[in-house]
């Protein structure tokens, strides 16, 4: 099929212009509380293999600025803000060039990111909102958070959300979401990514147990349409949850069922899955604002892959973790990592790809820190040419400063 790009962005456009101006006309006659809040980073980083080749290794440096600003009103029941920045990013090779490779600055490009939330309190017990979020990356994990690429592909992304919530009584009630996400590579010729559109339906039935403990029954329902040869699917996604919180923890557990059918036949057929996840969030003390004294997360699940350009869709499983740790009140450290197992449904390809930081944000004032890191990614794989790893090292300096809450 064949997007109609300009219409699409016009239309989305036109919704949030209509919501955001709701929204400012309820709160411009009730006392508020605005945020202005620009900020600035800036950073050095260097890669030992770039390309995230299997053989032709070389060592790429980037520089980068992003300057960025943090907007926000809000009431007793209404809420509006803007985070939006911008990223220039230039890559100095270090190494020549191998067979086959190409200088590094031609990925030199600027990234963008806008995230826009409305929501507003209408009445005791309903709540409406809506959320769009634009980027321009060429991060292919921005595309699906369970991706296995490697490419840079340019492509800007769009996701509207209008949502609302709607308590039947005081500890039941159901949420409703709906998602428009349009996907645009700059360059879609073959193998180079692919556009589509994604619809999708979220329904969710919520009951609390207690103050800290809540049950939910969440069903998903979404289309992907491919604008070239790519075939287009339905996924229906079914899944039971259970939240917990402790003093300083919140405990997630989820099981369910996804079914995803093509649209013409495809190498993997129909596919049916079980689908779990679990995570555990948490911060000392549980109620700082600022930086906590120490933090972790740690999620682990298994799922289907969104993004499936050329019908390359995989079973993952994905572990992710994060510890922070204020140290005399002015460095933070951080270790993070993650880990994904790919096991392709229309190969024998079976992926294992993890990844490890480690480092330390030195806190000068309450608006300015320079911060180091470091660390490895590394991927295995059972089919050839498909491993590579990569060390890395970064230097950043961030500025921000709050203009305007009051």
């Amino acid at each position: 099929m064949t997007f109609k790009y300009s219409r699409s962005m016009v239309l989305r456009f036109l919704i949030v212009l209509l919501l955001a101006s709701l929204f400012a006309a309820t709160s411009s006659f009730a006392e508020g509380r605005m945020l202005i809040k620009p900020y600035v980073e800036t950073g050095w980083q260097r890669d030992t293999n770039f390309h995230k080749s299997e053989k032709n290794t070389k060592t790429v440096d980037t520089y980068n600025v992003k300057p960025g600003i943090k907007l926000g009103y809000t009431t007793d029941k209404s809420t509006v803000s803007l985070d939006y920045w911008f990223k220039v990013l230039r890559y100095t090779d270090q190494d020549e060039n191998q067979v086959g490779q190409i200088n590094a600055d031609t990925f030199d490009y600027t990234a963008h990111n806008a995230d826009f939330t409305a929501q507003s309190q209408v009445s005791d017990r309903l709540l409406i909102g809506l959320d769009d979020q634009f980027m321009k990356t060429r991060d292919p994990a921005n595309a699906d958070e369970r991706s296995n690429a490697v490419d840079r592909y340019k492509y800007t992304m769009n996701r509207v959300s209008p949502r609302l919530t709607y308590n039947f009584a005081e500890k039941f009630g159901l949420g409703l979401k709906y998602a428009n996400l349009y996907t645009d590579y700059s360059d879609d010729g073959p193998g180079q990514g692919e556009d589509s559109m994604q619809n999708r339906g979220t329904f969710t039935l919520f009951y609390y147990f207690t103050s800290k403990t809540a049950f939910d029954l969440d069903y998903q329902v979404w289309t992907r349409d491919y604008d070239k040869a790519s075939v287009d699917y339905t996924s229906n996604q079914f899944m039971v949850n259970l939240k917990h919180q402790f003093n300083y923890l919140t405990l997630t557990a989820g099981a369910g069922y996804h079914d995803r059918t093509f649209d013409k036949t495809v190498p993997s057929g129909d596919i049916e899955k079980f689908i779990w996840k679990f995570s555990v969030l948490g911060q000392n003390p549980p109620d700082a604002t600022g930086i906590p004294k120490s933090s972790m997360y740690f999620a682990v699940g298994s799922n289907l892959n969104d993004a499936g350009n050329g019908d390359s869709y995989f079973t993952s499983l994905r572990f992710d973790a994060k510890f922070t740790y204020l140290l005399m009140d002015k460095i933070n450290w951080t270790l993070a990592g993650s880990f994904q197992n790919s096991d392709y449904e229309t190969s024998s390809r079976n992926d294992d790809r993890y990844q490890v930081s480690l480092g330390a944000d030195y806190l000068i004032n309450d608006f300015f820190s320079l911060g180091l890191s470091g660390g490895l990614e590394d991927r295995d794989s059972n089919e050839a040419g498909k491993d590579f790893d990569n060390k890395y090292v970064m230097l950043n300096a961030k500025f921000n400063y709050d203009l305007g809450s009051k």
